[in-house]
């Protein structure tokens, strides 16, 4: 009866001897044959077991959730340089812009000179002498001990000496004051006034305030300035785009027989403080996102060890245009280096000893601005004209700078289906290195755990053979 039971099961006849089962195969019919087809198939793919556990589950939540993380901070990333991208290409051409103007921009901060002090001149290797270059200048009165401002903001005029709109009378005689050479000599402005003084070799400071001529010419409100204030300088000037310099020193500004003078008397030299503090600096126009110049806050203070003396920058430029690739705009700049030395005033001048003798003469401090230095010299004293030189040279290569996009918008989504991509199969691969280390594991504790149940089994099927 149990021979015939077994072989009317549908998975054929079971057989038990000799400690084990073995199964007859019985024909099935065709029918049921395409249900169990029927039944096996299914579109949808089936949950592995290892994962229906909870511990499986968690695991994999936890891993869902960092690569959608890790896609969401790589699509950021590629979108923000994307947004950014473009490097700036770079070609030198030979600069043939020289007919151009080459525009200077400064604020420099003078805490010792006032504002009556502090006047602008440039030369350059062409020839042109241009004094008194303030037409586009403000200046700042600042208090000699705190550097705060001193009243407000005066845009500098132009040379007062060489803008003179005074109607004066056919029969005017205005005094010299004591410096005329002969009974009948005539100053009828203040320049004369000032001239004479200088070949008597009198001092001109106290003769420039209280001279009628100066007086009447005194248009501009910054004469007012106090000694021992301070001076803001800002502003711009146009020079010819040749090697030259442009210059605050001592003494009044003359051309004269084709030179370019400086005049002063010897004993207002120590007094003339130097020192200056140069905010910003530049040559032309600056584009966006242009680094800082060179210069911008460098400064320089005098001390009591060598005192004033004579400043001096050596630029080199280099000419740059750069096309703004939103825009299309052109700007048209300069880029620059610089060195610089200082020279301190003669001791015979400053009135403090030195063994060494003053061999170089005041005229020689009048050319020394347009030589070129490479380093910072050790400070010897000599005789020099008492000021802040900026001595600038440019090359003869024009840099072009035009910025170029790195990608397309192809690339650019080809990146971001990779990143999508990439990130889901590596997870894959974490997550299935994880299932299969969990798996292995928990295949080695079950087996422990069988061989112990299969002892007992092997007990019950002794048992089993002895009762057939």
């Amino acid at each position: 009866n149990r021979t015939k039971k077994m072989a009317s099961s549908p998975g054929g006849l079971r057989r038990r001897g000799g400690g084990e089962e073995r199964e007859i195969a019985v024909d099935e019919k065709p029918v049921e044959k395409m249900t169990k087809m029927v039944r096996k198939f299914d579109m949808y793919a089936k949950v592995k077991e290892e994962y229906k556990l909870p511990a499986a589950a968690q695991a994999s939540s936890h891993v869902n959730t960092a690569t959608w993380c890790l896609i969401g901070l790589l699509t950021l990333s590629e979108c923000w340089a994307y947004a950014t991208s473009g490097r700036t290409k770079e070609h030198m051409v030979v600069d043939s812009t020289l007919g151009q103007k080459l525009r200077i921009n400064m604020n420099i901060t003078f805490p010792a000179l006032s504002c009556s002090e502090v006047h602008v001149d440039a030369m350059d290797v062409a020839g042109d002498y241009h004094p008194y270059m303030e037409q586009n200048m403000m200046k700042q009165r600042l208090h000699g001990v705190t550097g705060l401002p001193v009243g407000r903001k005066v845009e500098e005029t132009a040379n007062v000496f060489e803008n003179k709109a005074f109607q004066l009378p056919e029969d005017y005689c205005g005094s010299c004051y004591g410096a005329e050479e002969k009974a009948r000599d005539c100053c009828n402005t203040c320049e004369q006034v000032v001239a004479r003084y200088s070949v008597k070799g009198w001092s001109t400071k106290e003769i420039r305030r209280s001279a009628e001529q100066c007086k009447r010419e005194m248009t501009n409100p910054l004469a007012s300035a106090q000694p021992g204030e301070g001076c803001r300088l800002s502003g711009f000037i146009l020079v010819n785009k040749v090697a030259g310099n442009f210059h605050v020193a001592l003494g009044e500004s003359v051309v004269r027989d084709g030179r370019f003078i400086h005049q002063f008397q010897p004993q207002d030299a120590p007094g003339f403080n130097a020192s200056h503090v140069v905010h910003s600096l530049s040559f032309g126009e600056p584009y966006p996102g242009m680094r800082a110049d060179p210069m911008d806050g460098v400064s320089a203070i005098a001390t009591e060890d060598h005192g004033t003396g004579l400043y001096q920058y050596f630029i080199k430029l280099v000419p740059t245009i750069y096309e703004s690739p939103k825009s299309g705009d052109t700007f048209w700049t300069n880029q620059y280096s610089y060195t610089q030395r200082f020279r301190p005033l003669a001791a015979h001048l400053t009135g403090k000893r030195t063994e060494e003798p003053p061999h170089a003469h005041h005229a020689e401090a009048s050319k020394d601005h347009h030589a070129h230095g490479t380093a910072k010299h050790s400070p010897v004293a000599t005789s020099v004209l008492p000021g802040v030189f900026w001595v600038y040279d440019l090359s003869a290569f024009m840099l072009e700078l035009s910025p170029t996009s790195t990608s397309t918008f192809a690339h650019f989504l080809a990146r971001l289906c990779a990143i999508a991509g990439g990130a889901f199969t590596v997870m894959g691969l974490v997550e299935s290195a994880f299932g299969h280390a969990r798996k292995s594991w928990a295949s080695v504790g079950g087996s422990g755990s069988g061989k112990k149940s299969g002892g007992g089994g092997g007990g019950g099927g002794g048992h089993a053979k002895s009762s057939l």
